[in-house]
């Protein structure tokens, strides 16, 4: 008799989780195929065109520190609840044809994604521990389905309607029916007091494991996002059609997202995880080296080993920030910190890597500076694939 109430209760906390991984990466590329359109309507340069993409990266690493202390606060879901109304009202704002409104909603949806990211592995550290690896391959995998949908139905919607603020007030949409289905669930919950003392922050400071995994999901970020900017260009320019560097950009994505689920499966099963970690990294060497020394002879098969390489490191970051910590509040301080540094660098890296390309004439030391990180990248995540977990003591 107790089985329909309990089958009930999951299956509206995965609508609801659900919900909130689809809107923690679609407005985030919504704005890119639309950016001319906005560009000409708001008759604004590239440069103050950026800020509505490159503004949220920024907030996600400068704000995600704070995450923790709201949730404490709070508690987790009422925290969750908040996030999402913040990535509602921001992607709203976003649809506004006024530069400074729309300015303004970018950070508030992005104040409310960078919390979003830091609060998810913590729920599923706290509600699905005993499905971790199932629960954590469907959050990467919705996520990318949202950032898929995203970015391939805007322009499409655009023409539809012939302005641009479709797709963004669509997915606006999206983001108020997560949110409120969030303060819904939220309030219909007790807030649990946090068991122990309070942790502050920096005593991850002391944890060899925090900053390896730290260094690993940084180094990930920045090469993920400087392909993403990048390799269509550097493809071109060796020769390869334009249309097949475009294609690259989306076999990548396309691949990433079965990548991250079998990857957080496979990772939740393991104990000692060094040699997964070297296998994905292995993955993306090859890849970066076939653009870089072959890129004409299989652009696709490049494109698919980078693709799975990616998507799997970055679902097993996830993944080891619920693995390496005991409790749903140290996996949020976690990922606080993990993903605070990964996008300050995620941010910095395309400009370093562009800069680098205008200043030798070539891609060859840009390219050869990914991989010299992919092998920071590798050591980190061979100590992080080891079995300990980061050491916290409560009121430190």
């Amino acid at each position: 008799m107790s089985y329909t109430p309990r089958l009930s209760v999951s299956l509206v906390w995965l609508l609801a989780f659900g919900l909130a991984a689809l809107n923690l990466r679609a407005p985030i590329v919504v704005i890119g195929p639309v950016l001319e359109p906005i560009m000409g309507a708001l008759n604004i340069g590239a440069g103050a065109a950026s800020l509505l993409t490159t503004g949220m990266i920024l907030c996600f690493g400068l704000l995600s520190p704070f995450a923790p202390r709201l949730s404490a606060r709070l508690g987790l879901d009422r925290a969750i609840a908040v996030a999402l109304v913040a990535v509602a009202l921001g992607s709203v704002l976003r649809g506004v044809e006024l530069f400074p409104v729309m300015l303004v909603g970018t950070l508030i949806a992005g104040l409310g994604i960078a919390f979003g990211n830091v609060f998810m592995p913590s729920l599923v550290k706290r509600d699905r521990a005993d499905r971790l690896g199932q629960t954590m391959g469907l959050y990467t995998v919705v996520m990318g389905i949202g950032a898929t949908l995203a970015a391939g139905t805007a322009v499409p919607l655009l023409q539809a309607s012939g302005h641009w603020s479709t797709p963004i007030r669509l997915w606006a949409g999206f983001a108020i029916v997560a949110a409120l289905c969030w303060l819904w669930l939220a309030f219909r919950r007790p807030v649990t007091p946090q068991a122990g003392g309070p942790v502050r922050m920096t005593a991850l400071f002391k944890s060899p494991v925090a900053w390896m995994l730290t260094i690993f999901m940084g180094m990930q970020s920045l090469g993920f996002y400087t392909l993403q900017t990048w390799m269509p260009s550097v493809a071109i320019s060796a020769g390869v059609s334009s249309t097949m560097a475009g294609n690259m950009v989306s076999l990548l994505n396309l691949v990433s997202i079965p990548a991250s689920y079998v990857i957080a499966r496979i990772a939740a099963r393991m104990h000692h995880h060094s040699l997964l970690v070297l296998g994905m990294c292995l993955l993306i060497a090859t890849g970066l080296s076939g653009i870089l020394l072959a890129p004409t002879l299989s652009p696709a098969l490049w494109a698919i080993l980078l693709g799975a390489g990616q998507g799997g490191c970055f679902s097993f970051a996830l993944t080891m920030i619920v693995l390496r910590t005991h409790k749903a509040q140290h996996a949020a301080m976690l990922s606080g910190m993990s993903q605070s540094v990964g996008y300050l660098l995620a941010a910095s890296g395309p400009l370093l890597f562009g800069a680098l390309k205008g200043a030798t004439g070539g891609w060859e030391v840009s390219m050869g500076l990914l991989l010299v990180l992919l092998g920071v990248q590798t050591v980190a995540g061979l100590m992080v694939g080891r079995p300990r977990l980061v050491a916290l003591r409560e009121g430190s």
